[in-house]
């Protein structure tokens, strides 16, 4: 066998691979011998088949799967020795291969890969990214204390309608039920209801009491599409009961209650923990704004040079559905996404950036105890929370996206430690209103997504257990096209085991 490249030290290089009959004769050679033992074919006893008859049949199949073993092998081998770091996939060049399996016994195969771009990240030279975080109000505090204090407070029967958090059923007709919440009620509705007693008897036009038909359509029992438009659906009925709930004391109990892990046992740590929750649920939006200005300012000031040419050739040869004519039009976005991915991988790389199995199953648990059981001590439900983690853990793709979740996390990170940041701060208007403003005027930031074109294209590191880790890409099995045999090798189709017929193409 013969290996050479033929532009060592370009962006993209050209391999050729030359296999004479020596380098595959002996394996072919048992192979046939393995097949002539379990092969069936009629007229002959298993095994007993003419040898000539048994090359007719599989020789070529046998030959090419060989081949395509050494090409893979080899080709990969020589990028592994070589220390040469690849994007995307080797291509095969058809024009300068010679495969010929009808005449000839010696074959060639040429390649040609690109060469991973080599470049620096120097965070001191870039310019600064656009930040904002979200300061809570003192609204937004004071309503999510009084939420939380309705959830663990008491539950009443109060004889008065008087409360915007009063839920009051009434009966009327031939024993119907409806459910008024005093919070839903228009001004006209509130007015109507306001003080009004249990078992009082009271006219209600139902429609006119509430601004959304959907709700009309509930108490009502209705579908909304047939509520009439000229009925007011007056009803008379009468209230058979006020529920309220009212708002707990802020004493040792509801802290015990609203926090059993014992993190908050004071109003102080209680308006520190509502703070700390009320900007945690912007804090997706802020993070998303900042990563998207990190990548447009990384994308912008790096030299990250793609081969362009050899990633045109890649994408209209390997995706379906793209073709020269929308790369034409397009090629901006994959080129930014394939140039982010290699800054991303690098970013990992440099900062030992990885995602672990303890990693994936704390994200799972603190999942679960965060949305489920928040009012549980931990070791209550450990064995709950356990038992939730092992079941999601089995659906792969669900963990492919947990992976990807914390691995972005965790560059992002990063790029928060390193970059220079220009932070704004305010409450979410006020962020909604710079973030916007900012990309009415035409901003910095580029309108690249990192998964722009993942779903159509590969990812750049072709290594799919640990995107994290630079490394060198493994190649995909490129295999030659084996020539089917005629005649007796249909019979052979028939007769032989499933493995073997699998191997046919």
């Amino acid at each position: 066998m013969n290996i050479v490249n033929e532009r060592p030290g370009a962006p993209v290089q050209e391999l050729k691979i030359e296999i004479v009959k020596s380098d595959y004769y002996d394996k072919v050679e048992s192979a046939l011998k393995k097949q002539r033992q379990r092969a069936v074919v009629p007229g002959f006893r298993q095994g007993n088949a003419p040898m000539g008859m048994i090359k007719k049949m599989y020789y070529k199949n046998f030959l090419a799967e060989e081949v395509n073993e050494l090409i893979s092998k080899n080709l990969f081998g020589y990028l592994e020795e070589n220390k040469i770091n690849i994007i995307l996939e080797p291509l095969a060049i058809d024009e300068k291969s010679s495969v010929d399996f009808d005449n000839s016994e010696d074959f060639t195969f040429v390649f040609e890969f690109a060469v991973k771009p080599e470049f620096d990240i120097n965070y001191e030279q870039l310019p600064e990214v656009k930040s904002f975080k979200v300061n809570a109000s003192e609204k937004e505090i004071s309503d999510y204390i009084e939420n939380l204090r309705k959830r663990f407070g008491n539950y009443t029967n109060p004889e008065t309608v008087e409360g915007e958090d009063d839920f009051i059923t009434v009966t009327y007709g031939d024993e119907k039920t409806g459910f008024i919440h005093y919070g839903d009620l228009n001004t006209k509705g509130k007015k109507l209801l306001s003080h009004k007693k249990v078992n009082e008897e009271i006219e209600i036009p139902v429609k006119d009491i509430f601004d959304d038909p959907k709700i009309v359509a509930r108490f009502l029992k209705l579908k909304e599409e047939d509520l009439e438009a000229d009925n007011s659906y007056l009803i008379t009925g009468a209230i058979e009961n006020i529920g309220r709930m009212d708002m707990a004391e802020l004493n040792e109990e509801f802290f015990k209650k609203a926090f059993p892990d014992g993190s908050v046992n004071s109003e102080k740590e209680l308006k520190a923990k509502a703070t700390e929750m009320v900007e945690a649920q912007w804090k997706n939006e802020t993070d998303r704004y900042f990563i998207n200005n990190a990548i447009g300012v990384l994308l912008d000031n790096l030299n990250v040079a793609l081969p362009d040419e050899f990633v045109k050739r890649y994408l209209v040869q390997t995706q379906q559905d793209i073709t020269r004519e929308i790369l034409d039009n397009e090629y901006e976005k994959y080129s930014n996404t394939f140039r982010w991915q290699l800054i991303e991988n690098k970013i990992a790389g440099e900062n030992n950036i990885q995602v672990n199995d303890d990693d994936i199953k704390n994200y799972v648990r603190d999942f679960f105890y965060t949305n489920y059981f928040a009012q549980f001590n931990k070791d209550e439900v450990a064995e709950r929370l356990d038992s939730l983690v092992d079941d999601a853990l089995k659906n792969r793709e669900d963990v492919r996206k947990i992976y990807d979740t914390i691995f972005d996390k965790k560059v992002e990170g990063v790029l928060r430690e390193k970059m220079k940041l220009n932070e704004q701060t305010g409450d979410f208007n006020e962020f909604i209103a710079f973030a916007t403003g900012e990309t009415s005027e035409g901003g910095d930031a580029k309108p690249v997504k990192k998964k722009t074109a993942q779903s159509k294209t590969k990812k750049v590191d072709a290594t799919e257990e640990k995107p994290a880790v630079e490394e060198t890409a493994k190649v995909k099995t490129t295999k030659a096209k084996p020539v089917k045999a005629e005649g007796e090798e249909e019979v052979a189709k028939k007769k032989t085991t499933k493995k073997t017929t699998k191997k046919e193409e």
